[in-house]
């Protein structure tokens, strides 16, 4: 079809060339018999046969050329170069030659190959991640710096990463690590990540866990929960290898592990606090700021708890004021742990306010003493205590129901 179009373009000019050139030659005959305006005549018309003559020939080339092209590329998507085996022999050696000549400059740099993904992001042998420090408190949100009060740091990336730790109260040994992760389109809930931790002074001693989400019984919100063994003091570097449409974002944050926590840790003695019960209180209200708090959680005080040969579990939470995002419904998680288990270990919950009924209507808080007692300086917290007293397993921020339910059923099968 091309083919065609091309040569009807030609034959129109082809005789409109025709009648010029008679033309020209008429008025040549009818003329003075000058032999010189006669010679120029013939050569302006031969000049002109000849150009038209040329430019015939390119208009056929170029047809045939675009036909040619046509035909190469049918049924293809793009332009397809037709080459031979010789041709293409020659070109995958050249190519050869220049991987080869690549890698050789490389290795002269000390450039680590290109490591092969493990599925999970884990770290591989060369590779470097940038560690980030906490973000200052200025360049924080609103909603973040509530966040920050409440006790729990808060990590900006430059590639839009937001990374909150609900574990700050870390020490030597191993601790469970929570982290919300907020990417640059939301609340990143892939259902694994991996995580390595590195001791800063042993960058070669490196661990790799996988943080597992767990989400929140309002069906929004959610973290992802791990547990790493610091075995030393001093800063370490936690990186999230997460997920995302290059492959992995590797995102890496500084946490300082000091000898000892703030609160009791695994292996520590409970503190014996005298907590209110309903026989000290004319009103349940005045024990929650729940709306409906349940009755088993204040039948018995932490004293008494730790004389009654019994195992505990106690949550330091403040139920009707529970609005960040490592605060979810703690006490109502003891209650399904207490209906689980019934009567084999005691049920405590202690408000963080000593006035709940009066901070529900308004007026100033007042903190517990209790939780200075316990050194609890972020919101939430769980602790699960064996008869004897100590403490056998944590839970710094919200922790959802199979996590505190398996614990205390670990310390009752023994």
């Amino acid at each position: 079809m091309t083919l065609k179009r091309t040569w009807s373009a030609v034959r129109r000019p082809l005789a409109i060339t025709g009648l010029v050139s008679a033309a020209l030659l008429m008025l040549a005959a009818c003329a003075s018999n000058d032999a010189e305006p006669q010679q120029q005549t013939q050569q302006a018309a031969a000049q002109q046969a000849e150009s038209q003559s040329s430019e015939t020939a390119a208009v056929a080339q170029s047809g045939a050329e675009q036909s040619q092209r046509s035909d190469s590329t049918r049924g293809a998507i793009g332009t397809v170069r037709s080459t031979t085996p010789a041709q293409e022999q020659e070109q995958a050696q050249a190519d050869q030659a220049a991987q080869a000549e690549q890698q050789a400059a490389a290795e002269q740099q000390g450039a680590q190959p290109e490591q092969q993904d493990d599925g999970m992001g884990g770290m591989e042998p060369g590779m470097s991640v940038a560690i980030i420090e906490e973000a200052a408190y200025g360049d924080l949100s609103p909603r973040l710096q509530l966040l920050r009060d409440s006790g729990y740091p808060v990590y900006v990336s430059d590639d839009g990463y937001v990374i909150s730790l609900g574990t700050p109260d870390l020490s030597l040994g191993s601790h469970r690590i929570s982290v919300v992760i907020e990417g640059p389109v939301g609340l990143v809930e892939f259902p694994a990540i991996s995580v390595t931790a590195t001791p800063e002074s042993a960058p070669d001693q490196v661990q790799e866990a996988i943080a597992r989400f767990s989400r929140f019984p309002d069906g929004v919100r959610g973290f992802h929960v791990t547990s790493i063994d610091f075995t030393r003091s001093g800063r370490w570097s936690l990186i999230l290898h997460i997920p995302s449409e290059q492959g992995f974002d590797d995102i890496g944050l500084a946490v300082d592990i000091p000898d000892d926590t703030s609160a009791p840790s695994v292996g520590d003695a409970a503190p014996a606090s005298a907590s209110r019960t309903l026989l000290d209180v004319p009103n349940i209200a005045d024990l929650s700021t729940g709306e409906t708090p349940d009755p088993g959680l204040y039948l018995i005080s932490v004293a008494d708890a730790l004389e009654a040969d019994k195992p505990f579990v106690v949550v330091f939470a403040s139920p009707g004021f529970c609005t960040n995002a490592f605060c979810g419904p703690q006490a109502e998680v003891l209650s399904e742990v207490r209906e689980q288990h019934g009567d084999a270990a005691n049920y405590i919950h202690i408000d963080l306010y000593e006035n709940p009924e009066q901070v529900r209507l308004g007026e100033e808080p007042i903190e517990t003493p209790i939780l200075e007692e316990w050194g609890l300086h972020t919101d939430e917290w769980t602790f699960v205590v064996n008869a004897d007293g100590v403490v056998v397993a944590r839970f710094e921020a919200f922790a959802p129901f199979d996590e505190v339910e398996a614990a205390l059923a670990t310390l009752l099968e023994g």
